[in-house]
């Protein structure tokens, strides 16, 4: 369960990390090319169908779909040779991997118990590995001479063999099945709670923070900085190193998200998003990268934690509700790649530290709210 986190991370950074090469290799505009990234958010909310059913039917069986539909969206990613197939194939990577993380999510937090949030570190940790191995591959093409569409293929083969032991495994059945529709009522009341609102709000500012964001840096590296294509695409590694620490450090025995985490760690996330943008210096830039991930981690750790305890034994239907708000936010990334096109790639970058200084304003009057007399 814990290594689809590393399958999704490890696939899901070659959209990003090869946005400057498959733009060019196309002739795309940024915001053309944006679309790409961000069609993957309509997909995935498409998907939000998976984590509803997790709750009532077989995750095992949600969880293989997912794989295979994943390894099949990487083939035609890495194969097409026009720009809608690659519109079409983003999307079904997103759609691929909401069936596939959230399956085996929901089932882990049925093992994890009361230590769900050291479960969801180790699985961030296990998601590290794959975000190391994403850019590996794509240096590892592009040295080699084969391209990023080599990447893709590549990629495709091991996601489909981890589909196939899946298919061996015995996921965690649903704790409250219900043959008889009753999915829709408990998605009724979910909805009614406005906690799993304000949660799915933090996830829409705070989701540009990751792979966008990593993919115009990479492009500003480039073109602004001029940074050979491999140091560019080897710099999110420090971003890596940060996340993984975090996440080693939170993946303890008994681990709990402080009452202040979400507060701290988006100010973090600012900050070093802010200091990635101003400060010209590379090796500047990596250290912003790296504390980033120790705030992202860590903020992650605690919103996941606060929405597995919500409704518990309705994590699929309080996450559908969550993700479908988290890639409602798509539009943010299509407005910083149109920001580049009229302004430079760094105004599209200045964009995405806007963005953190507003996740720090709504989760200041987030947790005032909910900490006051008018909360539920």
């Amino acid at each position: 369960m814990l290594g689809a986190r590393t399958a999704d991370e490890c696939a899901g950074f070659l959209t990003p990390g090869s946005f400057e090469a498959f733009r060019h290799d196309f002739g795309l505009s940024y915001t053309r090319a944006s679309v790409v990234l961000v069609v993957a958010a309509p997909g995935a909310m498409a998907g939000n169908i998976f984590p509803v059913l997790g709750d009532h039917r077989s995750r095992r069986a949600i969880a293989v779909t997912g794989a295979f539909g994943y390894a099949a969206a990487l083939l035609l990613f890495g194969l097409t040779p026009a720009y809608p197939m690659l519109v079409v194939a983003s999307f079904a990577l997103g759609m691929s991997a909401t069936a596939l993380v959230h399956a085996t999510e929901i089932a882990l937090v049925d093992v994890a118990g009361t230590d769900v949030t050291a479960y969801f570190a180790r699985g961030m940790v296990f998601g590290a590995a794959g975000a190391l191995l994403g850019p590996a591959v794509l240096v590892a093409a592009a040295a080699g001479g084969f391209g990023w569409r080599a990447a893709f293929i590549v990629c495709a083969v091991p996601m489909a063999g981890y589909g196939a032991w899946l298919a061996r495994l015995p996921l965690p059945r649903p704790s409250r099945p219900d043959p008889h529709g009753r999915p829709v009522r408990a998605l009724a009341v979910v909805l009614r709670d406005p906690r799993v609102w304000y949660c799915g709000l933090l996830a829409l500012v705070v989701g540009p923070l990751q792979q966008p964001l990593t993919a115009f840096l990479i492009a500003y590296l480039e073109r602004v900085r001029h940074a050979p294509a491999a140091l560019a695409t080897t710099v999110p590694m420090a971003w890596v190193a940060g996340a993984t620490g975090a996440a080693l450090l939170g993946s303890r025995r008994g681990t709990r998200a402080g009452a202040r985490a979400l507060t701290r760690n988006a100010s973090v996330l600012f900050a070093s998003t802010l200091g990635a943008v101003a400060i010209p210096s590379i090796p500047v830039v990596m250290l912003c990268m790296a504390a980033n991930g120790v705030g992202l981690t860590r903020f992650f750790l605690a919103l996941k934690t606060r929405i597995a305890s919500l409704h518990p034994g309705r994590l699929g239907s309080v996450s559908a509700i969550v993700t479908t708000l988290e890639f409602a936010g798509f539009v943010l990334p299509l407005l910083a790649g149109t920001l580049a096109d009229a302004f430079g790639v760094q105004a599209g970058l200045a964009f995405y530290a806007a963005i953190g200084l507003l996740l720090v304003f709504v989760v200041q009057l987030g947790e005032r709210y909910f900490n006051s007399s008018r909360a539920i």
